[in-house]
């Protein structure tokens, strides 16, 4: 049976304003503690760290030259969770670090070309199911296969390479597939030594050109007058800015560099980080168009600097201050913010120059100290005191003022008879506590009166009329007792009058909570 809608409630209906004040401050309260211990650790520990680390604030140059992925991770260059140690995706990514290289402008350029020969994502061949019937009857070319899923390689790679092991019908010893294989139609046979692979990309240009710049997996062709350059090399040590110098004109022969960044402007090319910069020698380069592998071993044998004095666009070589450091995201080596930031980062920072592609080159912070390990992407100890100095003020704060609305709540709510709460002034009920006390009578006290009560009561019974008690006889009215009077005529306000005048007075004192 359902509730009775007119029985009464055991517990009045609470002021909801003064449950969910309370409420908001309990929660505050907690929230902020919890908080405070998750930010030591990950604010407040890594943020000491870095303040006592003794990484240098000027950022240097860093180039991939080495990524693995090994399933067993006794360190990882990004970790997606601090609180854990990292485990399944575990980039190791060591990196050379170097000074910067030489900031040029390219000036009265015609003919500019980019030619790209990106690398090619393995993810894009086309696969061939070799265990489903007949379908690898008639496939030719250099395949990738295991356990009988194969990818072709020949759609975007020139192999060379030689066969020399043993024949597989792939229709009945499909399952046989495991390796690098030359196929034609149902007979594949297995690759065993090393070989190489060039992409398939876009020929460069040759013609009237006297500059190429190699921009990651870009090649920048162009014909220019001269070459300036806004700053100057020295070694291992920092570089410093100097006028803009005349470096290489259009009589010195053809000029080949590798810059981090190119940008155009009208006629005008600006180039920063520029390094290994050489003069070919006339002939060098095939004529009308070269491909990639002709320009990549072009670039590997070419042996004329620019400068033999190596200040402008220098061998990386004179530029290295560390050849093998690990590279990490920051000191902790790892995130907080669960967004996928490590997959980011290998993308970025994750290019080794396998298969002829450029080296991911970055800035990068690292410690003068050879015995620290590793280097840093990421090292900015500017937002590193900002945010530790909101991760201290935000949650002390919120504790601290919902513990003190805590504490005036306990003193201004209180708690009736009736089991409701009031929100009561603590200067008002002191005195209605007081008042109420007051007009309490004790039933066995005694009351003193003075000599002057006794006289003033002596003359008044003297001077009384006496009562004509023949009047009283047979009548009821001199049975109903009388209020004591005062003088005016008015009588005095009994307790339970000044209380029903009063409606936020409670009838007994409150009980504080």
């Amino acid at each position: 049976m359902g509730r009775r809608k007119d029985k009464p409630r055991l517990i009045p209906e609470q002021d909801k304003r003064i449950c969910r004040a309370i409420c908001l401050c309990q929660l505050t309260m907690v929230l902020s503690c919890v908080s405070i211990v998750y930010l030591s650790v990950a604010i407040y520990s890594p943020s000491l760290k870095a303040f006592k680390s003794g990484f240098e604030l000027d950022p240097v140059m860093c180039q991939t030259v080495d990524r693995q992925m090994p399933n067993n991770c006794p360190w990882a260059s990004c970790g997606e969770w601090c609180l854990t140690r990292t485990s399944g995706f575990c980039p190791q990514i060591h990196s050379v670090v170097r000074r910067n290289g030489t900031d040029i402008q390219l000036n009265n350029c015609t003919r500019i070309t980019n030619t790209s020969c990106a690398m090619i994502d393995m993810n894009r061949l086309n696969k061939f199911n070799c265990n489903n019937g007949t379908v690898c009857n008639n496939i030719r070319g250099v395949f990738n296969c295991s356990n009988g899923h194969c990818k072709n390689m020949s759609e975007f790679f020139l192999c060379h390479h030689k066969p020399d092991g043993p024949t597989i019908n792939s229709a009945k010893d499909n399952t046989k597939l495991n390796g690098f294989f030359e196929c034609h139609g149902v007979h594949c046979t297995k690759i065993k030594k090393p070989f190489t692979c060039d992409r398939y990309c876009t020929k460069i240009t040759t013609t009237s050109i006297n500059v190429l710049l190699m921009h990651e997996d870009t090649v920048i062709t162009a014909d220019c007058d001269t070459a300036v350059a806004f700053n100057e090399a020295r070694g291992s040590e920092h570089g410093v800015k100097i006028e803009p110098t005349e470096i290489w004109k259009d009589d010195d022969g053809q000029l080949l560099t590798n810059c981090a960044t190119v940008r155009k402007e009208g006629d005008k090319i600006f180039a920063t980080d520029c390094l290994n910069g050489t003069i070919l020698e006339a002939g060098t380069l095939p004529q009308p168009f070269m491909n990639f592998t002709q320009f990549w071993s072009i670039y590997a044998n070419s042996t004329h600097p620019v400068d033999p004095e190596q200040r402008f666009l220098p061998n990386q070589a004179n530029l290295t201050i560390y050849t093998w450091k690990k590279l990490f995201i920051n000191l902790e080596g790892c995130v907080n913010t669960l967004r996928g930031e490590c997959k980011d980062f290998v993308a970025r920072y994750g290019n080794d120059g396998d298969n002829n592609t450029a080296q991911s080159r970055y800035q990068c912070y690292y410690n003068k100290d050879p015995a620290v390990e590793f280097v840093v992407a990421r090292y900015d100890l500017d937002k590193v005191y900002r945010e530790l100095l909101v991760s201290l003020i935000v949650p002390i704060v919120l504790f601290v003022v919902s513990s003190i609305s805590l504490c005036i709540i306990t003193k201004s709510v209180k708690v009736g008879d009736d089991a409701k709460m009031r929100c009561v002034c603590s200067g008002e009920d002191s005195d209605l506590e007081d008042n109420y006390r007051g007009k309490q009578r004790k039933p066995n006290a005694q009351i003193y009166e003075t000599d002057d009560d006794m006289d003033i009561r002596r003359r008044n019974i003297e001077e009384e009329p006496p009562h004509d008690t023949h009047e009283m006889i047979g009548s009821t009215k001199s049975l109903i007792p009388l209020s004591p009077a005062t003088e005016s005529g008015t009588s005095e306000r009994t307790y339970d009058d000044e209380k029903a005048s009063r409606c936020d007075a409670p009838e007994k004192p409150l009980v504080e909570l």
